[in-house]
């Protein structure tokens, strides 16, 4: 395996923020006209998929929202909950982002399994790993970071009826993050038609099939489901990738509306 595609993101701030303004410079992604509601990006810190993460990152060059609400596969196994962390400002190499208290609280009282719990944050992948794209791309704004510890049907749909709810009157952006874990090119072609389509159901049975691996199937889906909610009429996978060796796959992904 090559260095390249072994190479993790730097952790001090000078270095990281070079990786990040070269991958967004060398992004040539095919413009949304409307209003981009959510992104599907690869939650892994290898360079390899870099350029997926840029090519979505770079298209909200311009834009602005209030929130963002990112949401990620726990990353030290499953417990039956959903976990916001319980910091005011989340901090990475390129300085410190505002969590959203009011934001936070209301999912917590929007469901039972929603709960303030530092359990499943703070590791080198997901979350860390969009923050600085989203420091160089969007100005003035805050975060509602949750880890999905449960991502059955059951919490993806909870989950999404939540998100939705406090995304009405609110500039408000979700980031979902998968990696491919397994999955034939079929399998794959599959899953991007589901995707495009905005198919939860079918898209829902296949991650929950043998056909396709993902590490992170209930942000993907709780991500479409409240993106639909808030009248997402279009999607377009922008990248799709199979696993190579120690590798994993990468998906990306816009969801926007008119």
């Amino acid at each position: 395996m090559s260095n390249t595609k072994s190479a993790v993101f730097a952790t001090e701030r000078e270095a990281l923020e070079e990786q990040i303004v070269s991958q967004l410079k060398s992004a040539n992604p095919e413009l949304v006209e409307g209003e981009i509601l959510a992104l599907i990006v690869p939650k892994t810190n290898l360079l390899s998929a870099a350029p997926v993460a840029a090519e979505l990152y770079k298209l909200l060059e311009g834009r602005q929202y209030d929130t963002v609400i990112l949401i990620a596969p726990s990353q030290t196994g499953a417990f039956r909950r959903m976990n916001i962390c319980s910091v005011n400002t989340y901090s990475t190499p390129m300085g410190d982002v505002p969590i959203n208290d009011r934001v936070r609280d209301e999912l917590c009282d929007e469901d039972d399994d929603i709960f303030i719990d530092d359990s499943g944050h703070y590791h080198t992948e997901g979350v860390d790993v969009q923050l600085p794209y989203l420091q160089k791309v969007l100005q003035g704004f805050d975060i509602v970071p949750i880890v999905m510890g449960d991502e059955s049907p059951e919490f993806c749909r909870e989950l999404a009826n939540a998100v939705s709810e406090v995304m009405y009157n609110r500039r408000t952006l979700i980031v979902a993050m998968a990696d491919v874990a397994e999955g034939t090119e079929d399998a794959l072609a599959e899953l991007k038609n589901d995707v495009e389509l905005l198919d939860d159901s079918r898209l829902m049975s296949l991650l929950n099939s043998e056909k396709v691996r993902l590490a992170g199937k209930g942000p993907v889906i709780a991500t479409m489901c409240a993106a639909k909610l808030r009248r997402a009429r279009f999607a377009r996978v922008t990248q799709i990738r199979k696993p190579e060796g120690d590798q994993p796959g990468s998906i990306g992904a816009v969801i926007w509306r008119n």
